[in-house]
């Protein structure tokens, strides 16, 4: 038979199948408790993440596009939230994080507000 003709006897015995009454018990598998591997536990994470807005200046966001067309060519099609995710599990603790951190604190509109807030407060 060709092709055609086999989808169409699958159809067509699909749909002449008898749905199972009431009488009839279905059994569900046994569902598992608690996922005890490791995989299964950072799939449950996925139930606690949160909604986070973060404010990104432009050169951020042309390194977060460097990073995703990188994975593109990888073969893999990231979300901007995945490669950030995968940035911030790299990032390490040290004299480099201070120093960027108090870079970009200088850069930061937010921070300079609030500090000249202060210092005019001083100074009154």
């Amino acid at each position: 038979m060709s092709k055609k003709k086999d989808n169409v006897s699958g159809l067509l015995a699909a749909i002449q199948r008898q749905t199972p009454t009431n009488s009839e018990q279905v059994t569900e598998p046994p569902t598992s408790p608690e996922p005890t591997n490791e995989k299964n536990k950072l799939l449950g994470n996925r139930l606690t993440a949160h909604r986070v807005q973060f404010y990104l200046h432009d050169n951020d966001r042309q390194t977060v596009r460097e990073l995703s067309a990188w994975l593109a060519a990888q073969g893999i099609r990231a979300s901007d939230s995945l490669v950030i995710r995968a940035a911030l599990r790299l990032a390490k603790t040290g004299g480099e994080l201070l120093n960027t951190y108090r870079q970009l604190e200088q850069m930061d509109g937010r921070y300079k507000q609030a500090k000249a807030k202060r210092i005019q407060s001083i100074y009154s």
